[in-house]
């Protein structure tokens, strides 16, 4: 959305971090960066974990505090990891808190933050969805040093909720059933939910008795994100929908939709009894 970038590049928080320029390919390419230092001496990370290797999914209102835990290595020891931050699409800045280094050994150290992202205060915006990046600083007790402005990826997406409606409780077999739904995806920019179009989604059924979904129809949302499949009733048992989501959007499930099906009394009578040639 272009009010979505111009609030973007308009509110950004030179405090948490600040802007720098390198030259790639020729062009010009704007990196966030906590410190314009380089790399010295003998220091170097090890591992990188944001939020456990799960991607952040983001409502439109509540905050969400996620993990950041940084191994880190020198010969001498590791004093401290910082400054810190993450930024990513749209020039999305985001601060961490203070980290606090345990070593493991005597030349290795976990490192361990935690970064809050409050859509309600405009942390983030809705085309700031997608992959970010972790900057930092890793200080040894000897004044080695190691700066990565790109030390890992993670990934922060808008959440998504999917609801489902239009199974009758009771179907009889081979009758049609007209399944509907509504995805929706949060919008950080006004804080609600509001549908969202053209996302792929999966209608699923479960026999009764039975743990295992089975995708019997696909849907793509309309742009207003109803959802809409015909399937046939074979057996009694639960639908729900599920959107697997993509690079920007989190996934959901719908709550199952129950459905009792009965044998079809016309089916019965037409078929030939026992011993009788058709």
């Amino acid at each position: 959305m272009a009010t979505g970038n111009t609030e973007g590049l308009m509110r950004k928080r030179t405090v948490a971090l600040c802007a720098a320029t390198g030259l790639a390919a020729g062009a010009v390419l704007l990196v966030p960066t906590v410190t314009t230092d380089t790399s010295q001496g003998d220091t170097r990370v090890l591992a990188v974990s944001v939020n456990d290797g799960r991607s952040i999914l983001l409502g439109p209102t509540d905050p969400v505090t996620f993990p950041l835990e940084v191994t880190a290595e020198d010969d001498s020891g590791i004093r401290s990891v910082g400054p810190i931050g993450v930024w990513g699409p749209s020039y999305g800045v985001l601060k961490v808190g203070p980290t606090q280094c345990t070593p493991t050994s005597a030349t290795v150290s976990v490192c361990r933050g935690t970064v809050t992202v409050d859509p309600m205060k405009k942390d983030v915006f809705n085309d700031e969805a997608g992959t970010w990046f972790v900057d930092l600083k890793v200080n040894a007790n000897d004044g080695d040093h190691f700066v990565g402005q790109t030390a890992a990826g993670f990934s922060l997406k808008r959440a998504a909720r999917v609801t489902g409606y239009g199974i009758p409780e009771q179907a009889t077999e081979g009758q049609e059933l007209a399944v509907s739904g509504w995805l929706a995806r949060a919008f950080w920019s006004d804080n609600k939910f509001h549908g969202y179009r053209n996302g792929m989604t999966y209608l699923q059924f479960r026999p009764a008795g039975s743990s295992l979904w089975t995708t019997v129809a696909t849907a793509v949302s309309d742009p207003t994100g109803t959802l809409t499949a015909h399937v046939r009733a074979t057996a009694s048992g639960d639908y729900q929908w599920y959107s697997p989501g993509d690079k920007w959007t989190g996934d959901a499930t719908s709550t199952s939709l129950s459905v009792a099906v009965a044998a079809n009394p016309a089916a019965a009578t037409d078929s030939p009894g026992p011993g009788v040639s058709p």
